[in-house]
């Protein structure tokens, strides 16, 4: 039907421009926190485009569910602003007919939503802990980063070397501030030299400066001048028990850890069915929800949208919250939102269904204003 092929044509030119807004402020905040954190030094700096990459892979089921969602949104939306749905509906043509091209539209989505949410996703979040795992492990010599203020694991060593052109292992002005057993210690030298050792760990020399001990309790102050100072910096990694985080198992490992009884597994599992589900039933609950008059402007449509997204979202989190928690079993965790969801779209496409009468009856409504009353001529 040309009304379809349009409509098919139309949400997919939609889709494609959603998409590409949500992926572009997806990947703008990722970049804004991966910045603070190499800022920080939580993170390092010439893994930012990486970790960036990563996190918007984890993120692309969540973006994929809400672009289709909005792309019916809005085409339903505006073929309502414009009065074409009029037409079509003065036609013959109910908002049942409608779930037919939603459905050609959002089934090849579906299944890439499945891809995503147990595979692709999975492995993005697998390689940001990798990634982050192994630079909290990383040795002090080489987390030192000229020209930017940088703290030791432990919190109690400062540390700021300036850039030099030559040589990245020579450091320009050097200040230290160290922190052990009460006592502090303020260094700054002129210059300074990072030297690896081959058996592991490495020196770092200072030149020309001065070292300052005082007491913070007593305010005793002692000071040195020196010519040359070596500290050792331990190139040993410090060990962390880092537990794997259930978002980055596979589908394999979630079904053997559910299999054995525990709840945080089966919730997850839930969390990624209900996901898929959601995003394949919101699109549908879209046509209902799309009927407006042109009256009305279509920033109200595309708010109520976002909202209805984000409590749907909410309630498939609330659902993984208790299933984890063993409050709800998970035979029914996993579709309760969708089934929700459909509940509400069935009762919206009978309220709506009964505030639109036939189209006959909505022309006799049209027609009656003007319709002429013969009178019967007085005697």
């Amino acid at each position: 039907m040309i009304a379809f092929k349009s409509f098919l044509q139309e949400v997919r030119g939609i889709a494609g421009a959603v998409f590409a807004v949500l992926l572009t402020i997806l990947v703008t905040s990722s970049l804004i926190r991966m910045l603070g954190a190499a800022a920080s030094d939580r993170a390092d700096s010439e893994l930012v485009v990486p970790l960036v990459a990563f996190a918007a892979l984890q993120a692309l089921p969540v973006v994929l569910a809400l672009t289709v969602y909005l792309s019916v949104l809005l085409a339903l939306t505006r073929a309502w602003k414009d009065s074409e749905m009029v037409v079509w509906m003065s036609s013959g043509l109910g908002l049942g007919q409608w779930l037919r091209p939603v459905a050609r539209f959002v089934w090849p989505l579906a299944l890439a939503m499945v891809g995503l949410a147990f595979f692709v996703s999975p492995w993005a979040q697998q390689q940001l802990d990798e990634t982050r795992l192994e630079f909290s492990q990383r040795p002090e010599d080489q987390r030192l980063d000229a020209g930017r203020f940088m703290e030791s694991r432990s919190g109690r060593v400062v540390f700021f070397g300036e850039m030099t052109a030559d040589d990245e292992k020579r450091l320009g002005l050097v200040f230290i501030r160290a922190e052990s057993g009460g006592q502090e210690a303020v260094i700054l030298a002129s210059k300074g030299e990072i030297q690896p050792q081959e058996g592991g760990g490495a020196w770092l020399s200072l030149s020309q400066g001065t070292r300052t001990d005082f007491n913070p309790l007593d305010l005793e102050t002692r000071q040195l001048q020196f010519d040359s100072y070596r500290l050792f910096l331990d190139r040993s990694p410090v060990p962390e028990k880092v537990t794997p985080s259930l978002r980055a198992s596979g589908v394999t490992e979630l079904l053997t850890r559910s299999g054995q009884g525990e709840p945080a597994a089966m919730a997850e599992i839930s969390y990624r069915i209900g996901l898929c589900l959601m995003a394949l039933a919101m699109p549908f609950f879209a046509i209902p929800i799309a009927v407006t008059s042109p009256r009305l402007g279509r920033s109200l449509h595309l708010i109520f949208g976002v909202v209805s997204f984000m409590l749907a979202m909410n309630a498939v989190t609330l659902v993984q919250a208790l299933i984890a928690e063993g409050r709800l079993a998970m035979g029914l965790g996993w579709w309760l939102t969708p089934a929700a969801i459909g509940v509400v779209t069935a009762f919206l496409f009978w309220w709506r269904q009964q505030l639109q009468p036939n189209p006959l009856v909505r022309l006799a409504r049209l027609l009656r204003p003007w319709r002429v009353v013969r009178r019967k001529p007085s005697p």
